[in-house]
């Protein structure tokens, strides 16, 4: 079982807007990073933005299941605003985290921390 969450920060100061990423698995040994503050490229007309995903997400959100928690939750400083977003399986859980994945690629194209490593090879036949 994996078990893992990300928390993205935006940041406005003066006229810049900046991105802080806090990214953790918690599935067999712990382990956490904290990505360093980027400038976030807003640029509403772009498929890969978080824009367009709160766009989509708004569209294809499903009915709360009385079990379990959101897929995403959108905080703002004002508590009455937070949006939640949620899913109805296995099958748009993955599609609408793979759409997330290809936000956080384009953001961070060089980070590994999510991706699991190859599986060993096979042991030799014996023959």
């Amino acid at each position: 079982m994996f078990a893992g969450y990300e928390r993205y920060n935006f940041v406005k100061e003066n006229d810049t807007l900046y991105l802080e990423t806090h990214s953790e698995i918690s599935s067999f040994e712990k382990k956490q990073q904290t990505l360093p503050k980027i400038i976030y490229p807003f640029k509403p007309n772009n498929s890969f933005s978080f824009e367009n995903y709160f766009k989509y997400l708004k569209n294809e959100n499903k009915a709360k299941r009385k079990y379990g928690s959101s897929l995403v939750t959108v905080y703002y400083p004002n508590k009455d605003q937070t949006q939640y977003f949620n899913d109805d399986g296995l099958g748009d859980k993955f599609t609408k985290l793979d759409k997330l994945s290809l936000i956080r690629k384009r953001l961070y194209p060089n980070d590994k921390f999510f991706e699991t490593p190859e599986p060993p090879p096979p042991p030799p036949s014996k023959k």
